[in-house]
């Protein structure tokens, strides 16, 4: 039988231990541990003042009871060994900085990565959105019940999108060690129905061109996105010496796309001929985003619109421009999407009728 039992704190090879020393039928036994608490365990052991499982649990409140089971399932999961890391040394951790602190932190380091303004831009507006109010929240602090609350309080179509930005921040936290796992990743997928993409008829188009040749300066960018299928962004962004209306092809430069790849669009050739006739009328590019929401204001107001449909413009070259030549990979190599994105997002979008009055409306 053990008697005597103490625990002491001790140094091997200049690291701290905790030692557990007892007599047992006349012999004295050491166990060394790395953390007190550990220690205690084992002397508690020695002594025989451990109690029963069932007893010990049933002396446990029920949400600590509830604690304990999800950590046994999780170290099982893993593979953990519970007792072998309670024994084991103890390790610096980093300190957890306040959700704010690692906002500003991930949005410089993204910056000095190359990342794009407006990627940047929508990144924090939506994580401010989800921190307002818990700001000064360490980061390890926050769970997936509070993402999930905040994503329930949005549009079921918005909260792929919202999602994958705050999967970002808290992707960022765990490669800085501020804490240990990504909250987003138990979360259910969201499987919105997507809806069909709005584009212009023949006669939207025309009242647009008709409104644009008379007041010129977003004359090109409706071109390069509504005729030629550029990105709205990338349409801005484009410059008149990028445009070779000698060969007929427009180069979107890396820095100007949405996925970072340089591509070269080939348009057909009514688009070309709207873009000699906006550099001719001295349409301005690149423009300016202010100017471009200015005369798409306009270009709602003409067309009677309560609110501009999201990517109309590219959305529409992309449907028509499919509809009259068949060619899916045609189509997706100038866009810089995949074929598969094209016949499920365009594909019988508009008619092969439509398409021809469509390109039919030259200068």
């Amino acid at each position: 039988m053990a008697t005597k039992v103490s625990i002491s704190k001790c140094k091997i090879r200049k690291e701290p231990f905790w030692r557990v020393r007892w007599h047992e039928n006349g012999v004295v036994r050491r166990k060394f541990f790395g953390s007190q608490a550990a220690a205690e365990t084992h002397a508690s052991k020695v002594r025989g003042e451990l109690v029963g499982a069932r007893q010990l649990l049933a002396s446990i409140p029920q949400h600590e009871q509830e604690q304990l089971v999800m950590v046994y399932n999780e170290a099982k999961r893993r593979g953990v060994d519970l007792l072998a890391l309670l024994a084991a040394p103890a390790v610096a951790t980093v300190a957890s900085p306040a959700l704010s602190v690692v906002l500003d932190e991930m949005e410089l380091a993204k910056r000095k990565a190359g990342r794009d303004e407006g990627y940047l831009k929508s990144l924090r507006q939506i994580v401010d959105m989800f921190g307002a109010g818990q700001e000064k929240m360490p980061i390890n602090k926050l769970t997936h019940l509070d993402v999930e609350k905040f994503l329930d309080s949005k549009l079921i179509a918005s909260r792929s999108t919202l999602r994958a930005r705050l999967s970002t921040l808290f992707c960022f936290a765990v490669r800085r060690g501020y804490r240990s796992d990504n909250p987003c990743d138990r979360l259910e997928t969201q499987t919105p129905v997507a809806a069909l993409p709005c584009v212009f008829t023949v006669e939207d188009t025309k009242k647009c061109l008709d409104w644009l040749r008379q007041n010129p300066r977003s004359l090109a960018w409706f071109v390069l996105s509504a005729l030629a299928g550029l990105r709205p962004e990338e349409a801005e962004k484009t410059e008149w010496r990028e445009i070779n209306f000698t060969e007929g092809f427009i180069k979107v430069e890396a820095q100007t796309t949405k996925t970072r790849q340089r591509r070269i669009v080939y348009p057909l050739p009514v688009a070309m001929k709207w873009l000699k006739l906006a550099k001719k009328l001295k349409s301005q590019l690149p423009l300016t985003v202010k100017t471009r929401k200015a005369d798409r204001d306009q270009l709602r107001a003409l067309l009677e619109w309560p609110k501009w449909k999201q990517d109309i413009t590219r959305h529409s070259a992309a449907s028509y421009w499919l509809a009259h030549c068949g060619s899916a990979a045609t189509v997706a190599t100038a866009l810089g999407h995949s074929e598969q994105i094209m016949r499920k997002n365009y594909m019988a979008l508009v008619t092969k009728t439509e398409a021809a009055k469509f390109w039919a409306l030259t200068p």
